[in-house]
């Protein structure tokens, strides 16, 4: 036999044992699983439990129908379309060149008017002019007589809010009330719902990470796009987000799809529960996407109905984690738990129940606290003039003590006077001949910010130290080196360098580039 012939047969020889193979593993498998034309059909055979407790849940119903369609059908009518309308003044000059390609040209530009100046050249200074700029969000209709869930910043500082339903409709919606500091706003349309258009309020405290999470709202303008991912991770704080995110987070993390435009819709459970509200997102990041917990959501919505805003529960103590160092310098037990005092404000509701410095507060009401944010948000959670109680530790000795709750609006340092947000929209006056506004959602997408924060400028004076480095739309992201998140931002930096005998160095966005800018302030 030749040696070619041999080898041919070798092949055969091979080829028909892996078909072999394959065809006795074939029928293993389909034995194992008892994978039959009729249990295709069919999916999982038995009862079903696709509650939270639930071992696993279908892919196919009974029907072969997936069940994320019956969660779609029923979630759709609860969900609105947003459209606020917010007037921005520029100090002149057109449009720059890198607005042209982007899906929010026609909102800076309006038709008729001229071309924009050439890329990176500082424009003329003219007379200021009037932009409109619509941003699109989600909300949850939650009543039948028009009363609407959504963020805080979806509507804030609108000039007009229309809010559109499943069947086209369109409403002039007018806001019942915001909490900033949760990113939670209520919103009302004169119309009466039907019941099949109110959404079914789910429970937020009984999640478990893996559970479905299906999210629905008007990503980058595309209406009523439900997109499934699962419940990544919950209690996520500290988020550094795009303006300045809410002051109490709790936020529930999903790898369901949230773009531009879902924020204020539902993250729903496989019930077609409301979960959470739709808030942040990570642009850097792929599959990254947070909500607002329905149950904290909802305590503020009752608040928003009642009084137009949010009264919260004042301590006047600065908190801070108990760390290794602290617990061996202090003498507190290893394994015990609690928050550090790191400070007492003088006059304020602890100092007045006794409270000291250094001390540690191990429970609060009852509750075990170890985790700074959680202490927070259950200090906040209670109403002014409330009666509370705080285990503490103090140089070994365990005592019990009795607070007054004093309102946060009134009392938080932080706060302006009234208790009023401490930044405005825009800077009252001008360091360096530089006006500034936050950046919005819309604005950081047409720019391509991709994550990144900061303040636009949207005048500069011709005299201004600053006429010949920066220009309107200029996006400034650092100054003298320390990060600009807001426009709170950029006065505290602005006020400390004031009397600065030097040139300052700015890290701005122009056309999308990041790049130094040197400005002498003598």
């Amino acid at each position: 036999m030749s040696a070619t012939k041999s080898h041919r047969n070798r092949n055969l020889v091979v080829t028909g044992g892996v078909l072999l193979v394959g065809i006795l593993a074939g029928v293993l498998l389909t034995a194992k699983l008892n994978w039959t034309e009729s249990s295709t059909a069919q999916g999982v055979a038995g009862p079903v439990n696709v509650g939270y407790n639930a071992v696993s849940a279908p892919l196919v119903n009974n029907d072969g129908e997936s069940p994320f369609v019956a969660v779609a059908e029923r979630v759709s009518p609860t969900v609105v379309n947003i459209t606020s309308d917010r007037k921005i003044t520029f100090g002149g000059g057109d449009m720059p060149d890198l607005f042209r390609d982007s899906p929010f040209w026609e909102w800076f530009h309006p038709r008729g008017q001229g071309e924009g100046d050439q890329e990176n050249t500082p424009r003329p200074h003219s007379k200021k002019k009037e932009y409109h700029s619509p941003a699109t969000g989600s909300g949850i209709i939650i009543s039948r007589d028009g009363y609407i869930l959504t963020n805080n910043h979806v509507v804030e500082d609108a000039d007009k809010l229309s809010v559109k339903v499943l069947d086209g409709k369109e409403y002039v919606a007018t806001v019942v009330g915001a909490d900033p500091e949760t990113d939670v706003a209520v919103i009302k349309v004169d119309h009466m719902f039907d019941a099949t258009a109110v959404a079914l309020i789910g429970d937020s405290e009984k999640l478990r990470i893996g559970d479905w999470a299906i999210a629905m709202g008007n990503p980058l303008g595309l209406d009523w796009t439900l997109t499934v991912g699962v419940i990544s991770a919950e209690g996520r704080s500290n988020l550094a987000i795009q303006g300045g995110g809410p002051a109490y987070q709790n936020f529930i993390q999903t790898d369901a799809s949230i773009n531009f435009g879902n924020s204020g819709g539902p993250l729903c459970n496989i019930h077609g529960e409301v979960i959470g509200v739709n808030t942040a997102i990570n642009p850097s990041g792929q599959g990254i996407g947070f909500a607002i917990p329905i149950n904290m959501a909802m305590k503020v919505v009752k608040q928003l109905r009642e009084n137009g805003a949010v009264a919260r529960g004042y301590l006047g103590i600065r908190p801070a984690p108990l760390t290794d160092d602290i617990r061996s310098a202090i003498g507190f037990p290893e394994n015990g738990k609690g928050i550090w005092v790191d400070m007492v404000e003088k006059g304020k509701p602890a100092d007045e129940g006794g409270l000291r410095d250094g001390d540690v507060i191990t429970k609060f009401n009852g509750k075990d606290v170890d985790d700074v944010d959680k202490f927070r948000m259950l200090v906040a959670d209670h109403t002014p003039g409330q009666k509370v109680n705080c285990d503490i530790w103090r140089s070994g000795d365990n005592r019990s003590l009795t607070f007054t709750l004093g309102d946060r609006a009134k009392l938080a340092t932080f706060l302006g006077k009234g208790g009023e947000k401490p930044e405005s929209q825009k800077t009252d006056e001008k360091w360096l001949g530089i006006t500034v506004e936050p950046v919005t959602e819309q604005l950081a997408e047409a720019l391509e910010l991709d994550g990144t924060f900061g303040v636009v400028v949207t005048d500069v004076d011709a005299d201004g130290k600053a006429a010949e480095k920066l220009q309107e739309r200029d996006v400034i992201i650092e100054i003298d080196r320390k990060t600009v998140d807001s426009v709170s931002d950029f006065r505290d930096i602005a006020s400390s360098l004031k009397d600065a005998n030097k040139a300052v160095l700015f890290r701005i966005i122009r056309g999308g580039v990041k790049t130094f800018v040197a400005i002498d302030t003598k």
